[in-house]
């Protein structure tokens, strides 16, 4: 008979094996072997994250198709929007002069329902509205447009973590909007650069954050995001703190593992931040997770600046 087993050596680490045991025919004897496969699991596990990042990256590279095709039937009628609205916007401070002047001669009258003396100071704020709008479709486009862009896989352009968060923070802004009623977002006005990929950088805030929004239980809970200089240490940190949950201590030493999920009833995939710690890894950096259960979880990410002859600061 065999059965795998896992086996602690002297010197604290794991090892997957199987034991065979077999009788030893016309005798009480039993004959026990041990084989460690622990390699061929931990083959196994990457070839699987492989073929699982070749998936996301096919569906990634699906979605970059589509979000360019949508973003230009979106930014068409947009642009329409945006320019007849100052237009709009133009008329009315010309026009309005003359109904106010009729408004002290006549007294009230009605425009599409509305008496005049309720709508003339209305009208103006409406019209920066649909300009403000039609600017913020266009901000979210442009960065739904930038993440979905093939990514190149080089680690060498500078960027600023700043932009980064921005961006995530805009795409996420409805989520974010829905989760929580108590966000707070710290960022030191003068960050060094960093050397990498802005996109795969975005990623790992976007993963970080919609965890963040999933680990609430109501919007009173808070989620606090933070990016601060580290000047002794020469790194930039990125936090993502929140108020969720919490994630049990046993789970805790797992939770970077390809496809560990507390979360697969709900569609999640146990990849986000296994895919997330390799691109910081990759960077140079570090992620280190903090939670208790109840109270909630922070994520620290650390990545070193970029050197005056990589494109930092002089």
């Amino acid at each position: 008979t065999s059965r795998n087993v896992q086996l602690l050596d002297k010197n604290g680490d794991i090892h997957q094996g199987i034991i065979t045991v077999r009788f030893v025919p016309d005798t009480a004897l039993r004959i026990a072997s041990f084989m460690d496969i622990t390699e061929l699991e931990e083959a196994r596990k990457l070839a699987e994250m492989q073929e699982a990042q070749l998936r996301q990256a096919d569906r990634l590279a699906t979605l970059g198709t589509l979000v360019s095709g949508v973003a230009h039937e979106i930014n068409n009628p947009n642009n329409f929007i945006a320019l007849n609205s100052k237009i709009l916007a133009r008329m009315w401070l010309d026009i309005n002069p003359i109904l106010f002047e009729r408004f002290e001669k006549a007294g009230d009258f009605s425009m599409a329902g509305i008496p005049y003396s309720k709508a003339h100071a209305r009208i103006g704020l409406l019209f920066e509205g649909l300009t403000e709008g039609s600017e913020r479709i266009n901000r979210i486009v442009e960065a739904l447009k930038d993440f979905s862009r093939k990514d190149t896989g080089q680690l060498n352009e500078p960027v600023q973590l700043r932009r980064v968060l921005d961006s995530a923070l805009l795409i996420l802004a409805n989520t974010l909007k829905i989760s929580t009623q108590a966000l707070t977002v710290h960022c030191d006005p003068a960050l060094p650069l960093l050397l990498g990929s802005a996109q795969q950088l975005e990623q790992v805030a976007l993963n970080l954050l919609a965890n963040a929004c999933q680990a609430l239980r109501e919007p009173r809970e808070a989620i606090r995001v933070e990016v601060s200089y580290l000047p002794e240490e020469q790194q930039v940190l990125f936090a993502v703190e929140d108020e969720g949950v919490g994630i049990a201590a046993d789970a805790l030493s797992q939770v970077l593992d390809p496809f560990f999920t507390t979360k697969r009833g709900h569609g999640g995939t146990g990849l986000g931040l296994s895919i997330s710690n390799n691109i910081v890894r990759n960077h140079g950096g570090t992620l280190r997770i903090q939670s208790k259960v109840g109270e909630g979880t922070r994520v620290e990410v650390r990545l070193p600046i970029a050197s005056p002859t990589e494109g930092g600061p002089k």
